[in-house]
């Protein structure tokens, strides 16, 4: 598939709070910046969910970008859950108007939720999950990718680096 749908983002959603779910322990036991309160992974596991529907019928990914970000917004938790949920809210506000994305502009809905995260915090620290995204970000962005899951992947891969 060569852009990215409401239907298609709803499943990558209900998919990554899947993962997030399996990985929650682990994510809490690595927290240790700037304190060590052992509860992002399920902060951010709440919030993630709050942008999960089972029946989820959005084509327009506009659509099913505000669908999501509004439910994340109202379920945010802790400050990497709101920082979750405000890197959500800037990538709907990029996907705004749009039936569909190709990889440029999922690169730039990207690039807005890295800002829109960034503003989130007063004093924004490197070496967090803000650190993460816009470095991921800017890595699959100068990727030639040619399909939505080829720069998700690029992204991914870069995240985990």
């Amino acid at each position: 598939m060569r852009a990215l749908d409401g239907i298609l983002f709803a499943r990558m959603i209900n998919s990554g709070a899947a993962n997030l779910k399996a990985h929650a322990k682990e994510i809490n036991d690595l927290n240790v910046f700037p304190i060590p309160d052992g509860d992002t992974g399920d902060n951010m596991l709440m919030t993630m969910m709050g942008g999960v529907h089972k029946d989820f019928d959005c084509e327009a990914l506009c659509e099913a970008a505000e669908r999501v970000s509004s439910g994340m917004l109202l379920s945010a938790r802790g400050n990497s859950g709101v920082i979750l949920s405000q890197f959500f809210e800037g990538i709907k506000n990029g996907f705004s108007g749009l039936r569909s994305a190709d990889t440029k502009e999922i690169g730039e809905a990207f690039r807005q939720g890295v800002a829109q995260a960034y503003r989130s915090v007063m004093t924004p620290k490197e070496g967090t999950i803000l650190t993460v995204v816009r470095e991921a970000t800017e890595y699959a962005c100068a990727q030639n990718t040619e399909t939505p899951e080829e720069f998700l992947n690029v992204f991914i891969k870069e995240a985990k680096a």
